[in-house]
């Protein structure tokens, strides 16, 4: 359990910082985009100024993790029957999804994120999601055009992003803020932590910062309990629009294991180095097709499972002595 030092910097942190926090959320409950291709930051265009050479492409350290387009179906499905709004049941997640999910972690009292987190897919009903298992009637085909969306990105609730804060303020690497909100100073102090601890630095919330902090078991057997944090959290909550979760993303380590398991399927092309590139997503999409899976490129927990991981989130991101040992 967290102890309580972090709850005077709640307090006293002033509105102003709350309502810019708040701000810089806007964007993240809007419908997501088809699965960035490595090396190539979203909405831009790659550009070459005349006489200059081409920068080389950047290669994200982590990349995120979906949950299937057929599980965002079901999800979507299960939302209608119990009375939400959602217009489209396609298995593309996007606003109207995102507002439904809104309006059910309100009545469950969940952080009104919007998301598809960890504590928010336990509370429908569906904890195989994120074991990579498919749901009764998970098997079903989806469209083209919802399988290109990647399906929807899983978060870490606004409360385990809060257990996190906490941890790495207690550990000397204070974040901007301990409310759940993943700003650029929660991600300088990952980054920071990271350096320090040796760890891959992504400055995401990323399955190796969970293991470090022993919070696996509380991502892949979500056990809700109060938190120091959580009265101070929901107080502020009735004057936001609500606290959107954190994706959770893989770290080089991972990487491997994913690029390594893709090599013992026989795609030899795939090169084990912890960088996901163009090449990898090529293969990801030929093992998809040839499984009979939806043909996304991201890297979803269903995929994984048909990987050989058998539970990906609590599987991946070893640390390396551990993951040396490939999938069968």
């Amino acid at each position: 359990m967290v102890e309580a030092r972090g709850c005077s910097l709640m307090i006293l942190l002033p509105a102003a910082l709350l309502l810019l926090s708040m701000t810089a959320l806007a964007g993240q409950n809007q419908s997501p985009q088809r699965p960035q291709t490595a090396g190539q930051p979203a909405n831009q265009s790659p550009s070459t100024p005349g006489n200059q050479s081409a920068a080389a492409p950047q290669v994200p350290p982590a990349i995120p993790i979906y949950i299937n387009p057929g599980a965002v179906l079901r999800i979507q499905q299960k939302l209608l029957s119990l009375g939400l709004p959602v217009p489209t049941i396609s298995g593309a997640w996007g606003d109207n999804s995102s507002a439904a999910i809104r309006i059910f972690q309100t009545k469950n009292g969940l952080d009104a994120g919007g998301d598809l987190d960890e504590l928010t897919v336990n509370a429908l009903g569906f904890s195989d999601v994120l074991r990579g298992e498919a749901p009764a009637g998970g098997e079903a085909p989806v469209s083209a055009q919802a399988a290109a969306t990647g399906g929807a990105p899983i978060h870490a609730s606004p409360r385990l992003t809060r257990v996190v804060q906490n941890k790495l303020t207690e550990a000397g690497f204070p974040t901007d803020n301990v409310f759940g909100i993943w700003l650029a100073g929660s991600e300088i102090a990952a980054r920071n932590f990271q350096k320090a601890k040796g760890l891959p630095i992504t400055g995401s919330l990323d399955l190796r910062l969970l293991r470090e902090f022993g919070l696996t078991a509380s991502l892949v057997d979500p056990k809700p309990g109060k938190l120091p944090s959580d009265s101070a959290a929901q107080v502020l909550s009735e004057k936001a629009t609500g606290f959107a979760g954190t994706p959770i993303a893989i770290g080089p380590v991972g990487i491997r294991q994913i690029q390594a398991a893709l090599q013992q399927r026989g795609f030899r092309d795939v090169g084990v180095d912890g960088r996901w590139t163009e090449a990898a997503t090529a293969a990801l999409k030929k093992f998809q097709e040839a499984q009979s899976l939806e043909v996304t490129g991201s890297v979803n927990l269903r995929t994984l499972r048909a990987l050989g991981f058998t539970n990906p989130l609590a599987e991946l991101d070893q640390p390396p002595a551990a993951s040396s040992k490939l999938t069968k």
